[in-house]
């Protein structure tokens, strides 16, 4: 019959981290979380001199978001980006203001959304540039995809095509320079 004795407390005991232990925790997860988003291998993408500007502005005014993950996202996005001139091509990348067709994996849906500051995202068809998905559409061209983690989930989308929407964005920030 085996013993039923307690075995010795060192051998089942944690002991506590030290601060030096938790600290290295947390700076571990942190690197966890940006290799697993893998910035160095998103696809490259393009914003225009005035899309970039506009993009910093928004994330300063929005340094009180409750997502901040999203929000990290496109400071990611914006600071990879290729920059190109203001008059670049319509159709070639998404902008903000643009209509985009996408596919977006997670539930192999294709949408078609205009992308816009988070303000005028209210309705359906309108998707702010502040959300994790808006994020992701910023900059890439038609044919090109991107993965990125999102809550500890892995999200993928293609975009299938890129139009001036010919309304832009009414928000004032757009033609301030």
């Amino acid at each position: 019959m085996r013993s039923l004795a307690p075995q010795e407390p060192s051998q089942f005991a944690r002991r506590p981290l030290s601060r030096a232990g938790r600290q290295k925790n947390w700076k571990d997860s942190i690197v966890s979380n940006i290799k697993r988003n893998h910035p160095e291998q998103r696809p490259s993408i393009v914003l225009t001199a005035m899309d970039r500007e506009t993009l910093f502005a928004l994330l300063g005014d929005s340094l009180k978001t409750r997502d901040t993950e999203a929000a990290c996202f496109l400071l990611e996005e914006i600071e990879r980006a290729d920059i190109a001139p203001d008059d670049v091509a319509p159709n070639s990348v998404v902008r903000l203001g643009c209509d985009v067709k996408f596919v977006d994996h997670a539930d192999a849906r294709i949408r078609r959304v205009q992308l816009v500051f988070p303000e005028e995202a209210g309705c359906k068809h309108r998707i702010s540039v502040l959300s994790p998905i808006g994020s992701a559409l910023i900059g890439l061209g038609p044919g090109q995809s991107i993965r990125w983690t999102e809550q500890g989930r892995e999200r993928s989308l293609a975009v299938l095509e890129v139009r001036s929407s010919g309304r832009g964005s009414n928000d004032p920030r757009r033609n301030a320079r």
